[in-house]
C-alpha cells in the first residue's frame, strides 16, 4: 500500500465516525422529543388507586389481581 491509499482509507474512517456522530446526535434528539411528548400524554390522564386500574398495567400475573 502506498500513503495516497493510506490516506483514503484514513479519511473514509474519519467519515464514517463524523457520520455516525450526527446519527447519535439526531437519535437522541428524536428520543428526547417522544419522552417529552410521552410525558405528557401521561400527564393527561390522571393517577387512579383503583386495583382494577393497577391489574391492567401489569406485565404478568400478580396474586392481588385474582380478586373479582
Amino acid at each position: 500500500m502506498n500513503s495516497k491509499t493510506i490516506t483514503y482509507f484514513f479519511l473514509a474512517f474519519i467519515a464514517v465516525l463524523g457520520w455516525n456522530a450526527f446519527l447519535i446526535k439526531r437519535d437522541q434528539k428524536m428520543f428526547d422529543a417522544y419522552d417529552k411528548q410521552a410525558g405528557i400524554e401521561r400527564l393527561k390522564q390522571p393517577p387512579s388507586n383503583s386495583l382494577k386500574t393497577w391489574c391492567e398495567r401489569q406485565a404478568g400475573w400478580h396474586p392481588d389481581c385474582n380478586v373479582e
